[in-house]
Parts: structure tokens; C-alpha cells; sequence
């Protein structure tokens, strides 16, 4: 090998000259030095952001070895020795086997005891359960929240906890809490923990202290409050909070926080079953943690069987505690002073940190300070207030800043939150200087169209008039169809039926887009269902050649970013990647599937009542086939209970429906989707049309009844009782009585007095008479079949 591709390494040392010095262990953690940028970002684009010249990169070390020769980063004599080293998985040292053992077996436990009542003394034996494993616990509520095995056991057990055991482990912790909201999977138990002292701090604000409290010997040490462990827990993380804010794992907790000290705010629901669907846990854990409390089967329920809140205050009812009632204005007032414009602006790109700015924003409106120089609305508007305060009377330039928003999948979410929170003249200024006059090209923008629609749930009528207007001068509109970017029409449509007004003009908007003859406006349902143009619908349909695309009809270039697109393009094709497992097979030749986007679209129309006519008139017109395929498909067949469900639909419309699928009930209820939509209509339909949908399952109830989803309609209407005694079925079914019911109810007393007459003379054998009249009427019953029998007999 050549000299000079020798790397130099310098004389090793002999190993028995090597002192290696002892190292003591440590909990205590050294973790790198965050850059010049407080919230963590790059001091090079932190800069740029800022309009500061780059930062000059850092020399090279150089070392120099034991001749006196100097080499750079990389060279050198090797230095066999260790310098101390931290393991960031186990900052608090790691658990012993037996000891997680000993949680291994407490979990199975409480999988089996989770979310079950309890009572006497199964209820003492659960409590006496809890005690031991809080015994256990002690002196290791640190490891244990950081360990991955038992970080999601604790998670279990704080449920059952009450409020003295969660001022307990909140004790634990100490000052810690930097360590802990920024480790992997201490950062899910602090959320759990801070979830469940909320409820601590609300009884703690209506004076309702747990028993304990007044059995505390002063002389031994007093437990701290809830409110005075939150006390210690911001006045901890306040001097870190901006480094904290873009921490993947430590923001989400931060964001917890600031919820918690906001009076009459709901929290997230700890439950996996409430956590998935609940609006505000969003901002709190990510789709990957819901996803392995979802998977491990964490239900976040006491083993006790008490459910949290049950009985008292609703959640919009949370009260705070005096004594933290003013730590949230601070929080905003110290990140205000330490964050420059420009790091405001980084973290608002920020995947993590971005979430963290809107809730500042919202919290900011909400204390009244938005409208403030130099507010942190005023800093992500670039000096939008400043401007209309000084000088209203010059016209406004749009910025680049908010510019870049419009281009970026995260930077449209804050966006949205601009457009959401802003007071009305500051929305009227935003919409103005970056909407009008380009909203035909962002209503068909990758990721701008979410931020239009969510702009047009603020407009009034004469605004909507021109975004209907701009969209139409593109293209007729028909690229948001083919592009399938139907936010905007979506929003257009909810808008007009808040408002009462433009029901027509969104129509004809919606028939520019489908590109729809006027002579053909019993196709607006099938084609806004596929979400196809017409001519598409129509090829698709017959089998011919599809529409030549014409330079018009598409987007024209300026209107759609390059690499928005392309990033679009790749994020479908990732999801349909990711679910090419559940994908469902294509449409046949000649068949068109629902799709998600035009059924909302139809759902929204149902409750224009200047407009919806026209839509059911469509709808009706169609073959039974196609409304039986809507009634069977996991998309449509939400548009089909919607006609039965709303309000503003013409009963006439509802009958037409009914009446068409006469012949096909029996279809209907023995599909999993058509069974529900069955269901539906039942509840909706008079006593007529019961009796008539019924008389038509009759002949099918003993296949219905072995079927997997007709067998549970054949019971709710009860069809045998109607086959064998209709006018019962009436009264109980439709509640019609018969009309000769008034006369089988005179008769009945006079009958009466006969059969009590006999039973003052019946003592001995009684039952025997008994036994020989139920007999009689059974022989008597049996002897008429028979007759009946002889004469058919007689007659052959």
C-alpha cells in the first residue's frame, strides 16, 4: 500500500501501561448542548429565516500527538481511554430482572381487573392489590417509567391510583422532569400522569381533598399538593421551554400543559378506544403512540371500576386552582422574550413545533392580545397589525413568509389556524391580499386548497359569489373534478346551507365542474358520486375512448407548484402502497365504484332546500340497479340514510324510494350494508309502508332467519307474528288496534263470572278437572283439523 494512504495513527500504548480509572455510576444526564438556535433548529436556516448573515462553521480539532505532530479530527494516536458515558435509553439506571418480572405479573392482573366493577370484598382485595404493587413501586417510579417493558404497565396502573397515589408519583419525580418528558417512553407516562392530575386539580379547586390529607403527621413531612408539584414542575421546565417546544418527545407534553392550566378546556381521553377519535388528542400524542396503546390494549380505565368524572362536572367545567391560574400568560410572555421573529417563523414550518404554535395562537386570541404590536400574530403576518394600526390606508404586498405557507403540507395547517383564529379585520386583510384574484388557481393547489376551504366557512354571500366566479374563470372548474381536489366545493356547499343563500349558484358551479348538458341533469348524481365529468362517465360507461384532455381543461402550470405535486403524488402512491393488503378489487368494465369525496359532496346537498330537489329528482331517476348498488356500498350507503335521516327532504322522495325497492327488500336485508340501510328506512316509514316492506319478506323468513344479517331484521318486525296473527302484529308493530277490538273487549268480563263460578266447588281433584278440560279443548282443536282432512279427502 502507497505511504500516503497510510492513515497515521501514532504509537499505541502498552496495555499494561493503560490505566483505565474507575468510573462511578450516574443517573445524572449530559446531553449535548443545543445549537445557537434556542428551539433547536439549524443556526443556518434559523438565520436565513431571520435575515442574519450565516453563522461561520466551526474549525476542525486539532490534537497533537507525542512528537509534537499536529493532526486533524480523525487522526492521531488512538486514546484507548473511555470518558463517562450516559445511556440515553435508561437515564435513571436500569430495572432488575426480578423487579420487572415482578411488573410482568402486575400487568396481567390488571388486563383481567381493567374497566370491571367491584364490590365488598373484591373491591377491599383489588385495593389491598393496589397498596402492595405502590409498595413495590417505591424508589423505582423513575426506572420504571423509562424502561420500554414497564413504562406501558405504569401507564396501566395510574388509572387506579387516587388522588393521594398521583401526588405520589408526581412526588417521585422531583425535579427530574426535564429527563422524563424527553425520554421515548417516559414522555407517554408524563402524559398519562398530567391527563389524570387535571382531575386531582379541578377537586383541589373545589376544596375536595382525598382522606389521607388529614391524617398527615407534620413531624414525618407533608405530601405536596397537586398544585404545588405543577408549581415545581413549571418553574423546572420554564428556563428550557423553548428548547423543549420542537422536541419530538418532549413538545406533546408541553402541549398537554398548557391545556391542563386553561380553565373549562377538555382534555384528551386516555382510553384507546376515546383516543382515536378525539379531537383534541391531536395535538397530544402522535398516530404511532395511539396506535401501540391501541395494540397493547391499554383501555386507561381504574381496576377499581370507577370511572373517571362519572357523576360529576363535565370536562368543560374544569376548574384550575388559584395559585395556576396565571402560569399559562406567563409561559407565552417568557417564550415571547427568548424566541426571535425568525425562530418563531422556523418552528412554524417545524413538524413538531408546528402543532405548539397554533395552540399559542389560540390561547393568544383568546386572552385578547392578538391584536397587539408585535404580537405572535403579528410576528407570522410579517407586521400585518402593525400595518393596519399605523397606516390602514395603504395598501397591503403579500410576504413571502406566508407565501411559503401556502406551498407547504405543514405550513398550511398554520395557515388554517390564521384564517380560523384571526379577529374579523385581520381575516378580511388576509383574504384580500393572498386569496382574491388567485382562488381559481389555489382551489386547485395540492396543499392551498385546504386553507381556501377552511377560509370560506367565514365568508358572506357576496364573497362566495366571487370565489364562485374565480373558479369558474379556470377551466369551468372542471380540473378540481379531475384532479379530485374538492375541498373547496365541499366547503362552498356546507357554507350555502349555513347561510341560506347562493344554494343556485353553488349548483350551477357544481354543473360547470361535472361539465353537465343541460339537458342532462339526471346525471348529476351518479356523476358527482363517481366524481367523474360527464363525458368520462359516459365513456366509462359504454366502453368508449375517454375525452381527449385539451390544454384548457387542465390546470393551467402557474397555478400548481412543481414540487407540491410531485410530493402529492408520491404521498398516494405511499398510501396505496401501504394498503395494497385491505385494497378492495377495481370496477368491472362498464361499472363505476363510489367515491368519498362526491358522496360528502351529495350529503351536503341534502340540506340545501332551495336545491336538494333537483339532486333526489336524480337520484330517483335512476335504474333500481344502481340505487341497490348504493344501498350496498360502504360509501353510498350513507348518502341513501341521509334522505330518510334529514330534515329538509320532501317526504314524496322518500316514498318514491321505498316504493322502487318494493321487489327487493329481501335483497336488501340479507347484506351486511343493505340490512342497516333496511333498518333505517324502517324507523322513517309509516304503518303502511311497514306492513308493506314485511308481506314481502314472508315467504323468505325461514332463509332470512338462517342468515347471518336477515335473521336480526326477521326478528325486529317480528314477521312470523304478522304471517300468523296480523291484527296482533298491528297493534304491536304499528300500534293500530283492530277496529272490532272494542267488541272482544265486551265480551271478555261476561265470560268471566262463568269460569269463577266453578271454582268455590273444585277442592278435591281440581286439578284433575283442570287437567281434563285443557284436554277437551285440545281433542276439540285437533278433531276440526281432522275433519277438515276428510272432506279434502271426500273430494278427490
Amino acid at each position: 500500500m502507497p505511504k500516503e494512504q497510510i492513515r497515521k495513527r501514532g504509537k499505541r500504548k502498552p496495555k499494561n501501561d493503560v490505566e483505565v480509572p474507575e468510573l462511578p455510576p450516574t443517573t445524572e444526564i449530559h446531553e449535548p448542548i443545543p445549537s445557537t438556535s434556542a428551539t433547536g433548529i439549524h443556526p443556518a436556516r434559523a438565520a436565513l429565516l431571520a435575515g442574519r448573515p450565516l453563522p461561520p462553521s466551526e474549525p476542525a480539532q486539532q490534537t497533537q500527538g507525542e512528537n509534537g505532530e499536529v493532526y486533524g479530527e480523525g487522526e492521531g494516536a488512538a486514546d484507548w481511554t473511555r470518558g463517562s458515558r450516559v445511556d440515553s435509553e435508561s437515564p435513571f439506571g436500569v430495572l432488575d430482572p426480578d423487579v420487572k418480572a415482578y411488573f410482568r405479573s402486575v400487568e396481567e392482573q390488571i388486563k383481567d381487573w381493567e374497566g370491571v366493577s367491584s364490590e365488598g370484598e373484591e373491591r377491599e382485595d383489588r385495593q389491598l392489590f393496589l397498596s402492595s404493587v405502590l409498595s413495590e413501586l417505591r424508589s423505582h417510579e423513575l426506572p420504571t417509567s423509562t424502561d420500554p417493558e414497564t413504562s406501558i404497565i405504569l401507564e396501566r396502573l395510574l388509572p387506579s391510583l387516587n388522588d393521594w397515589g398521583r401526588r405520589v408519583i408526581g412526588d417521585a419525580f422531583g425535579d427530574n422532569w426535564p429527563e422524563v418528558i424527553r425520554h421515548r417512553f417516559g414522555s407517554h407516562v408524563a402524559q398519562s400522569w398530567m391527563t389524570l392530575a387535571a382531575g386531582t386539580l379541578d377537586r383541589e379547586a373545589r376544596d375536595i381533598w382525598p382522606p389521607q390529607q388529614a391524617k398527615q403527621d407534620a413531624s414525618v413531612g407533608l405530601l405536596p399538593t397537586m398544585a404545588n408539584l405543577f408549581t415545581n414542575l413549571i418553574s423546572t421546565l420554564l428556563p428550557i421551554f423553548p428548547q423543549l417546544l420542537s422536541s419530538p418527545h418532549a413538545a406533546p407534553p408541553l402541549r398537554l400543559l398548557l391545556l391542563i392550566l386553561t380553565p373549562n378546556r377538555p382534555l384528551p381521553v386516555l382510553g384507546a378506544e376515546g383516543s382515536s377519535a378525539d379531537v383534541s388528542n391531536g395535538l397530544i400524542r402522535s398516530k404511532r403512540s395511539n396506535k401501540f396503546r391501541t395494540n397493547q390494549g391499554v383501555k386507561g380505565k381504574s381496576i377499581l371500576g370507577d370511572e373517571e368524572g362519572k357523576g360529576k362536572q363535565k370536562a368543560s367545567e374544569r376548574k384550575v386552582p388559584a395559585a395556576l391560574s396565571g402560569f399559562r400568560k406567563q409561559i407565552r410572555k417568557e417564550l415571547m422574550d427568548k424566541l426571535a421573529h425568525g425562530e418563531w417563523k422556523a418552528m412554524g414550518v417545524d413538524a413538531v413545533g408546528s402543532a405548539t404554535v397554533q395552540l399559542l395562537l389560540e390561547f393568544e386570541v383568546e386572552d385578547g392580545e392578538a391584536e397587539v404590536e408585535g404580537s405572535l400574530f403579528d410576528v407570522l403576518t410579517e407586521g400585518l397589525i402593525t400595518h393596519l394600526q399605523k397606516t390602514p390606508e395603504t395598501p397591503l404586498e403579500t410576504q413571502p413568509y406566508l407565501l411559503s405557507l401556502l406551498a407547504s403540507q405543514t405550513g398550511t395547517r398554520l395557515f388554517e389556524s390564521l384564517l380560523v383564529l384571526s379577529p374579523q379585520p385581520i381575516f378580511n386583510a388576509l383574504w384580500s391580499t393572498y386569496f382574491e384574484k388567485k382562488l381559481g388557481k389555489l382551489a386547485g393547489h395540492p396543499y392551498a386548497n385546504f386553507v381556501v376551504a377552511k377560509g370560506v366557512a367565514r365568508l358572506d354571500s357576496k364573497a362566495i359569489e366571487g370565489l364562485i366566479a374565480e373558479v369558474k374563470g379556470v377551466s369551468g372548474g372542471r380540473g378540481l373534478i379531475k384532479a379530485a381536489r374538492t375541498s373547496v366545493l365541499q366547503a362552498l356547499v356546507e357554507r350555502s346551507v349555513a347561510l341560506g343563500r347562493c344554494q343556485e349558484t353553488v349548483l350551477n358551479l357544481l354543473y360547470s365542474c361535472l361539465e353537465l348538458p343541460s339537458d342532462k341533469k339526471t346525471g348529476l348524481v351518479p356523476c358527482l358520486m363517481a366524481l367523474k365529468t360527464y363525458p368520462m362517465y359516459q365513456a366509462i360507461l359504454t366502453g368508449g375512448a375517454e375525452p381527449v384532455e385539451d390544454e384548457e381543461a387542465a390546470l393551467p402550470s402557474e397555478a400548481v407548484d412543481a414540487e407540491a405535486e410531485a410530493s402529492a403524488a408520491a404521498a398516494a402512491r405511499l398510501a396505496a402502497w401501504q394498503n395494497r393488503r385491505s385494497v378492495k378489487p377495481k370496477a368491472k368494465e362498464g361499472e363505476v365504484e363510489p367515491n368519498m369525496q362526491g358522496c360528502l359532496i351529495l350529503q351536503g346537498m341534502m340540506g340545501m332546500k332551495d336545491v336538494n330537489s333537483t339532486m333526489l329528482d336524480s337520484l330517483t331517476a335512476q335504474p333500481v340497479e344502481i340505487i341497490l348498488t348504493y344501498a350496498k356500498s360502504p360509501i353510498a350507503s350513507h348518502f341513501i340514510d341521509s334522505v330518510f335521516t334529514n330534515s329538509t327532504v320532501p317526504p314524496k322522495y322518500r316514498r318514491k324510494i321505498m316504493m322502487s325497492l318494493q321487489d327487493h327488500w329481501r335483497v336488501l336485508v340479507d347484506d351486511r350494508l343493505g340490512s342497516r340501510v333496511v333498518d333505517t328506512i324502517w324507523d322513517r316509514a309509516d304503518g303502511y309502508m311497514k306492513e308493506k316492506i314485511a308481506r314481502t319478506l314472508i315467504p323468505h323468513q325461514v332463509s332470512l332467519g338462517q342468515s347471518q344479517y336477515g335473521k336480526y331484521f326477521i326478528r325486529r318486525a317480528e314477521i312470523s307474528l304478522l304471517d300468523r296473527r296480523p291484527n296482533e302484529w298491528r297493534e304491536r308493530i304499528v300500534g293500530v288496534k283492530h277496529h272490532f277490538a272494542h267488541q272482544q273487549a265486551a265480551t271478555a268480563p261476561a265470560s268471566a263470572p262463568v269460569i269463577q263460578s266453578h271454582k268455590p266447588q273444585a277442592k278435591e281433584g281440581a286439578g284433575e278437572k283442570r287437567k281434563e278440560k285443557e284436554a277437551d279443548e285440545i281433542d276439540e282443536l285437533f278433531a276440526g283439523v281432522d275433519k277438515k282432512h276428510k272432506h279434502k279427502k271426500r273430494k278427490v
